[in-house]
């Protein structure tokens, strides 16, 4: 758990030293949204399109270390898992939450990383006449992202399965 929330931190601090330095090189009007075919239609000023990239990143951070405490906090109720009264139960909560708590951190790294990706290929666009969406760097991000998603659910059916086996 400790290794997650570390290579999570590192993931932010690269985050924000990025979006630092592509600060300085990012025009004053920045295409932030684009369509099917790499064509912006949406704009955004250079400021507001970094404080939305470094207010997510810190958001997500935030949300996931402070998983722990809730969870812990959360009424099982509240908790959505597969035979949940066998895995919240007083014996198995504590590990239980613990693997949910390591879990979301790797969920949030996944997030993060995908983030540098997009806004990396959305400066990359910036610099292109007329600005593009390079698909061929956007692609294989996305797909990635996804491919890591679906390994993440598979992980976490893995661990809480409905029967007890």
């Amino acid at each position: 758990m400790r290794r997650a929330r570390l290579f999570l931190l590192g993931l932010v601090l690269v985050s924000l030293v990025e979006a630092a330095r592509q600060w300085n090189s990012a025009p004053g009007r920045v295409p932030s949204h684009f369509d099917a075919a790499g064509r912006p239609n949406a704009w955004s000023s250079r400021d507001e399109f970094f404080f939305l990239q470094v207010g997510v990143t810190l958001g997500i951070a935030a949300l996931f270390i402070g998983l722990p405490w809730l969870l812990r906090s959360t009424p099982a109720s509240l908790i959505n898992l597969p035979n949940k009264s066998y895995w919240l139960a007083p014996e198995r909560r504590e590990e239980s939450l613990r693997y949910l708590n390591a879990h979301g951190k790797r969920l949030a790294c996944l997030i993060v990383m995908m983030m540098l990706g997009m806004h990396y290929v959305i400066l990359k666009a910036n610099h292109m006449q007329p600005p593009t969406l390079p698909l061929s760097t956007f692609s294989p991000i996305l797909v990635g992202f996804c491919v890591a998603l679906v390994w993440w659910i598979i992980r976490l059916y893995r661990r809480f399965p409905k029967a007890k086996t």
